[in-house]
């Protein structure tokens, strides 16, 4: 089933949801996607709507009580909705790969990963692999999560054609305004010494955007986006907070006029199902909100770095036993 036909049935039953400004959204019966933290925040406004529409949705999460939670809130508004949990832990390499394992036993098809989860200005810690938790988490994490699941992402692609299956990756503009001038800087990949919490954050998010280039040049049957969701209100304002007190005085004025999660997903919904994205011109785009086609940044931009970042991570996981 394309991206763009619509069902006679649905799973829009019980009472009417608050947001209602997702009109770019297909019928999704019969789709499979995995949200990445899609139990809260900007995660869970996407999940929600996903299931709305009528996808099988994995969210991925490290919390059982959080995902029945999250659960809990998609059946109440939407009872048909087919929503479930995928024990994921970015930290934790044996995690992630115990994750793809998972999924690809419970299902022989899947539409959409949506790499969403992630964690902002968090203070220096490294996961058990050795990775900067924001790169680790943001990035590395992901880029092993994808790399197990290509081959059903290809398989899903053979069988619906060209452009039915999108890799997502939720990035932001600090990718440009936060990260390293250099862009990606090889030699110290952690950032661990003379480099502010807000500079690993704009890289791991820098990492994101090459990632979603590199997949495009690599697998030119899937879809591969990168975007900036726009400000939102979420709880990922605790990490700014910790890291800078003065963000908690500028907060209301960043924040001001910003929506919750659920509206405020509106940009990363759009490049889950939107039709208006097509494979032959759209392949590696990075986009604002809402939907609009944008050009990232130089480093962002550098076909090189982003072959040489794949590279870089494909080497580190070997080197961890991950292949």
């Amino acid at each position: 089933m394309s991206w763009n036909q619509r069902s006679t049935t649905d799973v829009r039953q019980g009472p009417a949801m608050s947001n209602n400004s997702h009109d770019f959204i297909p019928d999704l019966t019969g789709k499979v996607a995995i949200v990445t933290g899609g139990h809260t925040g900007l995660g869970f406004g996407t999940s929600i709507e996903l299931a709305k529409y009528g996808a099988r949705v994995y969210i991925a999460s490290r919390s059982a009580t959080k995902f029945n939670d999250a659960k809990r809130i998609i059946l109440s508004e939407f009872p048909k909705a087919d929503v479930r949990f995928l024990t994921l832990d970015l930290t934790n390499l044996d995690s992630v790969q115990a994750a793809a394992e998972k999924f690809t036993e419970q299902e022989s098809s899947l539409h959409l990963l949506l790499n969403n989860a992630g964690v902002m200005c968090v203070p220096y810690e490294e996961t058990v692999d050795g990775f900067e938790m924001q790169i680790g988490v943001n990035y590395i994490g992901h880029f092993l999560f994808t790399k197990l699941l290509i081959p059903v992402l290809q398989k899903t692609a053979d069988v619906g054609g060209k452009g039915s299956v999108r890799i997502v990756n939720v990035s932001s503009d600090g990718h440009a305004k936060l990260a390293p001038k250099e862009g990606i800087i090889f030699t110290d990949m952690n950032l661990e010494n003379g480099f502010s919490v807000w500079a690993r954050y704009g890289h791991s998010k820098l990492a994101n955007v090459l990632h979603a280039k590199e997949l495009a040049k690599r697998y030119p049957n899937i879809l591969a986006i990168s975007l900036h969701p726009g400000t939102v209100k979420t709880n990922l304002s605790a990490g700014p907070i910790s890291s800078t007190p003065l963000y908690r005085l500028i907060k209301p004025l960043v924040e001001l006029g910003a929506p919750g999660p659920r509206k405020g997903a509106a940009n990363i919904i759009f490049a889950c199902v939107s039709p208006k994205l097509r494979l032959e011109n759209d392949n590696g785009a990075y986009l604002l909100p809402v939907g609009k086609l944008s050009a990232c940044s130089k480093a962002g931009s550098d076909p090189k770095m982003a072959e040489n970042l794949w590279e870089w991570t494909m080497e580190a996981l070997k080197s961890r036993g991950y292949e």
